[in-house]
């Protein structure tokens, strides 16, 4: 933040501890895998703002010795896990070494840690920049004079905390805001209760290179105004005014890596479907590269192999090599592609991939439970982008004998509307065109067969990504 004591009017400092019950923060701590709570444990002693508490009157070596003893016993519990699961791992935080609470610092930390823990735990959706010609238009901030900006704007009516990371795993600046109320003053009120209070942490996770910002959902008066915070600091040219357009008729996607792909610097975002080789760069080869290792035949020698390997049902290898063609774009519905976005400041293998959102010398390579956020949940069907709800509405035209001729103008755009039905189709589940997938491969026999992978239309696999939309007499175009 600025240095300027004005501005910084009514910023928590990052040592504010919130009157929080003991069962809350575990509730809030349990959450973390064990290795994020094993990291946490090893990072906050080195940190000044963070360090365990001690008793008051003891100076400075007391502190040292006590951050060593933590660090220490960090080292113990990573390899006794049997002997101290998890549970105890959050009694040793909440009542030894840090049993006055944890201050917006830490629950920042605990929160930011909790998106690459657990993917699916917030719901997400997007807002787009355009500008005057209603083009989308790249976001391109400075970081200190944007956050500088929304804090000032924020702290006219609220108390503010705003905590700034990056992501381990994806190009994206993750940016926490936290808002406080005052309570009113009552002398009938509990000594104990809190003096302020704090309303739910609102998510900004800003793209690289993208028109687009992620973020929470809501619709109460906070989200309101941090969205017009963020619009009204983005960087403006005069003569080309940018605005902050959010789409009232999407729908929430629970899962920050489907919203990275389809919303920020992914070029899956906009070939889905079958069309997902050209995103994945298998659909031409080299001028000069001989043909017979074109993807395309190594793909079906590949499976000619496992025809000929496998005694299953030939009918049924054809019908999943046709669905993963409709859904994914290549016969064996496999990527070739180790990442689905750009990311140049990670380009090469210089640096390892990470699942912690901060930096340690703690050696965590033998436990894989911080990626399991990643790598669980997902099987042959499972989409590029998975998305958990969407809806179409389906016009056919209803012939009718009779003709209005002469019809007023006015009314006809009514008239015409009536003349076609109506159905809308709603689609819910963890990854709705997996499920599709999944459905349109269960069995050979036509008269039994439910979705025709061969004849299921393009808006029915993905193509379209999160887009909902109408479809009039077969063609789709999108509501959103």
């Amino acid at each position: 933040m600025a240095k300027n004591g004005k501005e910084r009017q009514n910023v928590l400092p990052n040592t504010y501890i919130p009157v929080l019950p003991k069962k809350v923060l575990n509730n809030i701590l349990s959450r973390l895998t064990r290795s994020s709570l094993l990291e946490l444990m090893y990072i906050w002693p080195k940190l000044l703002n963070t360090q365990p508490h001690i008793d008051k009157g003891q100076n400075k070596y007391k502190q040292k010795e006590l951050n060593k003893k933590v660090l220490r016993e960090v080292n113990e519990i990573k390899h006794a896990t049997s002997k101290f699961p998890k549970r105890k791992i959050i009694d040793k935080l909440l009542f030894e070494y840090w049993s006055n609470g944890l201050n917006l610092l830490q629950l920042s930390q605990v929160d930011c840690q909790l998106i690459v823990d657990r993917p699916n735990a917030y719901y997400w959706i997007s807002s787009t920049v355009r500008d005057m010609d209603n083009k989308e238009v790249p976001v391109s901030l400075n970081p200190k004079t944007f956050l500088d900006q929304l804090a000032k704007e924020l702290n006219l009516l609220y108390m503010t905390y705003i905590y700034v990371c990056r992501h381990p795993v994806f190009p994206l600046i993750i940016i926490r805001i936290q808002v406080f109320d005052l309570q009113p003053i009552n002398a009938s009120n509990n000594a104990n209760r809190p003096h302020i209070s704090s309303h739910r942490p609102y998510f900004l996770a800003v793209p690289m290179n993208s028109p687009h910002i992620i973020h929470s959902t809501g619709n109460d008066i906070v989200a309101k105004i941090v969205l017009q915070a963020v619009e009204r600091n983005i960087p403006q040219n005069p003569r080309n005014l940018l605005r902050l357009e959010t789409s009232p008729n999407q729908k929430p996607i629970r899962s920050l890596e489907s919203m990275h792909i389809l919303h920020g610097n992914s070029r899956f975002g906009n070939s889905l479907g079958i069309w997902t080789p050209y995103a994945d760069a298998t659909v031409d080869m080299l001028p000069l590269g001989p043909p017979e290792k074109h993807n395309l035949l190594q793909e079906k020698n590949e499976s000619e192999n496992e025809d000929d390997d496998d005694n299953d049902d030939i009918g049924l290898k054809k019908l999943k090599q046709i669905a993963n063609l409709r859904f994914k774009g290549s016969i064996n519905g496999k990527l070739k592609s180790e990442k689905l976005f750009d990311d140049k400041e990670r380009a090469g293998n210089s640096r390892k991939r990470r699942t912690r959102m901060y930096d340690s010398n703690l050696n965590s390579s033998d436990d894989e439970e911080g990626t399991e956020g990643f790598k669980s949940g997902r099987n042959e069907f499972t989409s590029v982008a998975p998305i958990q709800y969407s809806e179409f509405i389906i016009k056919d035209e209803i012939k009718t004998k009779d003709k209005v001729e002469n019809a007023n103008p006015l009314h006809q755009n009514e008239m015409e509307e009536d003349n076609f039905s109506r159905i809308t189709m709603k689609l819910s589940g963890l990854d709705v065109f997996a499920g599709l997938h999944e459905i349109s491969t269960k069995t050979t026999n036509k008269t039994d067969m439910i979705i025709d992978p061969a004849t299921i239309p393009c808006w029915l696999t993905g193509e379209e990504g999160t887009s909902c939309g109408v479809i009039k007499e077969g063609k789709f175009s999108k509501t959103l």
